[in-house]
C-alpha cells in the first residue's frame, strides 16, 4: 500500500513497497508545471508503517523491514541515505495511506503539429524580403533560394540566374551534377 507525506504547498513525498523495493517519489507542482523524481532502494518488505520527521530544512523518512531500519533524508528534490543517529523519534509521525492512482503523474500529451509558417512580403528601408520563394532584395542586389512551392513541399536546390546552385540546408555552393552537399551531406536531388 502506498503512503504519502505532505511537505508543503505543492510538494509531497510518496512511498511504496512493491515486492522487496522501497520507492520514494518526490512530487512538486504548481499551475502549469509538475516535477516528479523517484528513487528505488532494495529494502525488503516493510514490517511497520513508514514514518516521517521534520529536521532543519528537510524531512527524514524511516522504514522498518526484516532486513533492518532504513532512514533517508529529503531536501528539495533530493533523496539521500541518512545517519540513523539523525532520527528524532519524538517528532515522528506515521505516513498517511493513499492510492497509487492519486499521485502518479499522467503522461504528457503530444503537442499538435505547428501550422506552416507563412510570411508575407516585408520591407525595411530599401530592403525587401519574401518567403516563397525565399528572396531578399537590397538596392540592385538580389539573393534567392528555391522556387515557389506549395506549403509543406520540399524545396529544390536553389540557383541564381547565372546557374550557380547552393545547398538549401547549409547554403554552401554545389555543382549542378552533385547529388549531395559536400559540406553537410544534405541530399540535393
Amino acid at each position: 500500500m502506498p503512503y504519502q507525506y505532505d511537505l508543503g504547498p505543492g510538494q509531497k513525498i510518496y512511498l511504496d513497497n512493491p515486492g522487496s523495493t522501497t520507492a520514494i517519489s518526490l512530487v512538486s507542482g504548481g499551475p502549469g508545471q509538475q516535477q516528479q523524481s523517484t528513487t528505488q532502494v532494495s529494502t525488503g518488505a516493510w514490517t511497520e508503517i513508514p514514518q516521517a520527521a521534520r529536521v532543519g530544512n528537510g524531512v527524514l523518512i524511516r522504514c522498518v523491514t526484516a532486513q533492518g531500519v532504513f532512514i533517508w533524508q529529503i531536501q528539495g528534490m533530493q533523496v539521500g541515505a541518512a545517519d540513523p543517529s539523525a532520527w528524532t523519534a519524538h517528532q515522528a509521525v506515521p505516513l498517511e495511506s493513499t492510492t497509487a492512482e492519486s499521485w502518479a503523474m499522467p503522461p504528457m500529451t503530444p503537442m499538435a503539429p505547428m501550422p506552416p509558417l507563412t510570411m508575407g512580403n516585408m520591407t525595411l528601408g530599401d530592403m525587401q524580403m519574401s518567403s516563397n520563394p525565399m528572396t531578399m532584395r537590397m538596392g540592385d542586389m538580389t539573393l534567392s533560394m528555391g522556387e515557389a512551392k506549395a506549403p509543406g513541399s520540399m524545396a529544390a536546390p536553389a540557383s541564381t540566374p547565372e546557374g550557380q546552385k547552393f545547398c538549401t540546408q547549409c547554403g554552401t555552393a554545389v555543382n549542378p551534377s552533385d547529388r549531395f552537399c559536400g559540406s553537410c551531406g544534405h541530399r540535393l536531388h
